[in-house]
């Protein structure tokens, strides 16, 4: 399963209440309708490739907790590498690289250049939160079975 990915590396107990905090404040602001009707509206206006590339950078890959928790951040507000590093607690240059493949995927955009560029969630994204939200909430769910799973 694609979430053990994310959770795998994920080693610190404290980095994973932190994702499993950030998660849940994404998905109680930004849940969209309970119906099934609504989802399944959802699923039927969002491309599946788009779907398959936006799952692939966030539970597929070794650094998709790490952008995932990029793009849930850009998502309240816009910010530079320096403040998204001293926010998550991660390395200048980790940043910088996972800037540059959310860059080259379309998923954020920069204003500015050089060291004070200012980093916000691309159109591109928007247009698509629907996929985004899915792959969110399917994430949400998995880490509380197993969070429920390991309590029992």
């Amino acid at each position: 399963m694609k979430t053990k990915t994310i959770v795998s590396e994920l080693v610190r107990k404290d980095l994973q209440n932190q994702f499993c905090q950030i998660l849940y404040s994404y998905v109680s602001k930004n849940m969209l309708k309970s119906s099934s009707e609504a989802d399944s509206v959802a699923k039927s206006k969002t491309d599946p490739n788009t779907r398959r590339l936006i799952s692939y950078l966030f539970t597929g890959t070794r650094g998709g907790a790490n952008r995932l928790r990029i793009i849930l951040l850009l998502a309240e507000r816009p910010l530079n590498l320096h403040q998204i590093s001293k926010e998550l607690g991660l390395d200048y240059n980790a940043i910088q690289f996972h800037i540059e493949v959310l860059e080259k995927n379309n998923l954020v955009s920069r204003v500015g250049e050089r060291y004070g560029a200012l980093f916000f969630l691309s159109t591109f994204l928007e247009h698509n939160i629907e996929a985004f939200n899915e792959i969110i909430v399917k994430l949400y769910k998995s880490l509380n079975m197993k969070s429920f799973e390991e309590t029992n």
